[in-house]
Order: structure tokens, then sequence, then C-alpha cells
């Protein structure tokens, strides 16, 4: 009979020792420290990754903004070259008429 109460003692002893409050509370503690630490590397990766495509995205604009401006010179340009051609013809029919 001592021997059956022997191993109900022991077995009963390995299920309370199983669970202990203190090292789960520790452990879930750890494994949740790992994981914000994880977490806050993988932002700052991100962080580093918008930094480079922020950079592109400025010097893609900047380009764009030169283009677009030379494109405006361009038409003003072109415009005062029509209107200029445009008074010449108009003062060349004039002659031709005898207006002139």
């Amino acid at each position: 009979m001592t021997t059956q109460k022997t191993e109900t003692e022991t077995k009963s002893d390995s299920k309370t020792a199983a669970f202990d409050p203190t090292a789960a509370w520790a452990a879930s503690q750890q494994a949740f420290h790992k994981m914000m630490t994880e977490a806050f590397e993988r932002a700052q990766a991100m962080s580093g990754e918008y930094v480079a495509l922020e950079a592109q995205m400025i010097a893609k604009a900047r380009e764009a903004i030169a283009h677009w401006a030379k494109l405006a010179q361009d038409a003003l340009s072109y415009s005062a070259e029509l209107s200029a051609q445009a008074r010449k013809v108009g003062v060349d029919a004039a002659r031709k008429m005898g207006v002139a």
C-alpha cells in the first residue's frame, strides 16, 4: 500500500510542479519582450526603407517639376515665335494690299 501512495504522491507533485504561476508569468513576459523587440526592429527597418523611397520620390518630383518648367518655357517661347510670325504675316499682307 505504501507503494501506491508514493506513486500517487509523485504524480500529484509532478502536476503541481508543472504549473508554476511565477514561472509562467516570467516566460510570458520574456516572450512579450522578445515580440516587442522584434516588432521594434522591423519598424526601424521599415522606417529606413521608407526614407530611401521618400528620397527617390522627392527626386522624381523635382525632375518632373523641372521638366514641366522646361515645357512651360518652351510653350512661352513658341507662343512668342507664333505671335511674331503672325505680326509679320499681317504686315506683309497689309503691304501687298497697299495699305502700308
